[in-house]
């Protein structure tokens, strides 16, 4: 079920005295996302690097946590001498406020004055520590770099074989299950290095936070091809790349999806179904573009990483943990997992009331609560000895400059901002994506917009149909569900719609509208959907960065494009395009089951003006060890 963000926080009672509803926004309201099963990236692409920020999320036990990330090369040192670090979830809950997309229709001005439109959502008006590189791993595995970075005991090796890595990994607790030995083995082969987390002993999944590595490489690349170890069916990628114009997928196909299959009523909530199945018919590797935009119209949102309020000096003069954390509250600092983790390090719970929840202890301190039970809790903490200055230290160090710094990349000059989408399934997880840029291409604006015509039949006032005109025009009549305010996308949530349970509107056709090959420079080039698409696709395998995807010689060969994305036609199952709509399916070689490996991978050569690619490879190995048991 899709559900809007929603933040509890928790109201006590204590005998006789009913204590006050404190609003959302403290450090311990936890935020509940839309949809946790998506994987994040932020890829910031200089001249000569790309700095990396990668959400890690895992449900588990905290012993079997393991995390592998395939890199052409070893982490570049920061000026600071470090070579890795941890990044702030905030990242990604401000980028997500700001791209996600929107779904709103707004009433068609001259709808008649007695007809009402009750059914679905309501509607809105729309226009309104540095490591010690080198060594020796033994069994033919070198170790190139190992340190404790946050939460993490983190390991950069290189070895021959799949098979050193995965011995060497399992020997030294990054427990990775016999399946992924071929697949580390490709990688291997190709020279990657491997960066490899795991937690601490004094460490919990409560703990983890993204992780940031910076590589001496300008091109970003994502190997896929490790993550259908883990994945799930239609597993959601979100991709944003903060690089100097607009970026594209390479050696993936592009799709815009087709709106009219949007349920415009429920603000969208089916849209990660209407996505899915575009991708399938642009042959199963495929993103969308959500959000394209110089940063410029970030900065003209008011769109801030890092607060202006923020003081850390003021507090360092504080000694009294309330007053540290209201003061903390009133500078606009947030409950993220860093900070949460502050709070229990410098403000930890005395021994009588450790069986008390976070959430609870923390809002009462939080709040200075002089009524039971907030006012023993805040009486206990008042005789704890507590470093503010210490607490200002590592809040300055792993809150403010990491916000700060990202600000500084994204508002320098000539920065911008793509969102890239997709949704793959294990089997479809058999080439690597490679980005481009391409300075000739439109924005996009996360902001989708439908008229609504309300249509009453005879006498009734509330209406039972409703006539969409959508930006390009087109028309479609639906019926009006009756409502269900649970499964309302609300504008302005952290996350995109994102339930794959929910149907297209059949009525509107085609999920996609446009299925096109991108390129370095130009317009799009559009192409066939379904049996073209894969033909594409698969000669997609041998782009390289720098020269065409296609050649002219191949696209004369493709046969010449019919599609009717508002054609309604039966549906279809079976094959590489299982669940998608229209047209006869051919299946893919590439994306066959069973397949492991592709021609295309994140070694791809690269030719003219971008002499590198990185790789990347979202969570394929938070491994479960009683799962592969």
């Amino acid at each position: 079920m899709i559900r809007r963000l929603v933040t509890a926080c928790l109201t006590l009672t204590a005998l006789f005295v009913a204590m006050p509803a404190w609003a959302c926004g403290g450090f311990f309201c936890f935020q509940q996302p839309v949809d946790q099963s998506a994987e994040r990236i932020l890829y910031v692409v200089d001249d000569a690097a790309v700095t990396l920020h990668i959400q890690i999320s895992y449900t588990g036990n905290d012993d079997q946590f393991s995390w592998v990330l395939p890199l052409a090369k070893a982490p570049a040192q920061n000026a600071d001498g470090t070579y890795l670090n941890v990044g702030s979830d905030s990242i990604f809950t401000i980028l997500e406020q700001a791209t996600s997309p929107i779904f709103q229709y707004k009433l068609d001005p001259n709808a008649p004055q007695n007809c009402y439109l009750n059914g679905g959502c309501y509607a809105e008006d729309a226009s309104g520590g540095g490591g010690t590189p080198g060594g020796t791993g033994g069994n033919g595995v070198t170790v190139l770099l190992q340190e404790n970075v946050g939460p993490y005991a983190a390991v950069v090796i290189q070895g021959a074989t799949g098979k050193d890595v995965r011995d060497w990994l399992n020997a030294n607790q990054y427990v990775q299950p016999a399946a992924t030995e071929s697949l580390l083995d490709a990688y291997a082969k190709q020279g990657n290095v491997f960066l490899a987390l795991r937690l601490q002993k004094d460490k919990g999944a409560g703990d983890l936070v993204p992780i940031v590595v910076k590589i001496a490489e300008p091109g970003p690349c994502l190997p896929i091809r490790l993550t259908q170890i883990a994945s799930q069916p239609d597993m959601p990628i979100v991709a944003w790349v903060l690089a100097a114009k607009r970026a594209i997928p390479k050696n993936f196909l592009h799709v815009i999806v087709n709106e009219a299959v949007v349920d415009w009523l429920q603000y969208g909530n089916n849209y990660k179904t209407v996505v899915s199945k575009a991708v399938d018919q642009g042959s199963g590797h495929a993103f969308t573009t959500e959000y394209a935009q110089p940063t410029t119209a970030l900065k003209t949102a008011n769109v801030a990483f890092a607060n202006p309020g923020w003081d850390t000096a003021k507090l360092a003069t504080m000694t009294d943990a309330t007053a540290f954390m209201q003061a903390m509250l009133s500078q606009g600092f947030s409950g993220t997992t860093t900070v949460r983790n502050l709070f229990k390090k410098y403000i930890p719970k005395p021994d009588a009331f450790k069986a008390v929840a976070d959430s609870e202890f923390y809002n009462c301190i939080q709040n200075g609560g002089n009524y039971a039970p907030c006012d023993a809790y805040v009486a206990a903490v008042k005789k704890q000895p507590f470093d503010a200055k210490a607490f200002a230290a590592e809040l300055e160090a792993l809150v403010v400059k990491p916000m700060k710094d990202v600000q500084a990349q994204f508002y320098a000059d000539g920065r911008y901002l793509t969102r890239l989408y997709t949704t793959m399934s294990p089997e479809e997880m058999t080439k690597d994506p490679i980005f481009a840029y391409n300075g000739d291409l439109p924005t996009v604006d996360r902001m989708h917009t439908a008229v609504a015509l309300p249509i009453c039949e005879g006498t009734m006032t509330t209406a039972s149909k409703v006539q969409l005109t959508f930006a390009d025009g087109h028309k479609l009549t639906v019926d009006v569900p009756k409502p269900d305010y649970q499964n309302c996308y609300y504008p302005g949530s952290a996350t995109s719609p994102t339930n794959s349970s929910l149907p297209i509107v059949s009525a509107g056709g085609q999920p996609a509208k446009e299925v096109q090959v991108l390129d370095e420079s130009g317009a799009p080039y559009d192409i066939q959907p379904l049996g073209t698409a894969d033909l594409v696709d698969a000669e997609l395998n041998n782009a390289k960065i720098g020269t065409p995807s296609l050649t002219d010689d191949f696209k004369k060969s493709l046969p010449q494009v019919d599609w009717d994305p508002y054609k309604v036609v039966a549906q279809v199952t079976g094959g590489a395009d299982a669940g998608s709509l229209g047209g006869d399916v051919t299946a893919n070689p590439g994306t066959a089951a069973g397949a492991t490996t592709s021609s295309t991978s994140c070694q791809a050569t690269p030719v003219g003006g971008i002499s590198g690619l990185v790789g990347l490879v979202l969570a394929f190995a938070l491994v479960l060890r009683r799962r592969f048991a």
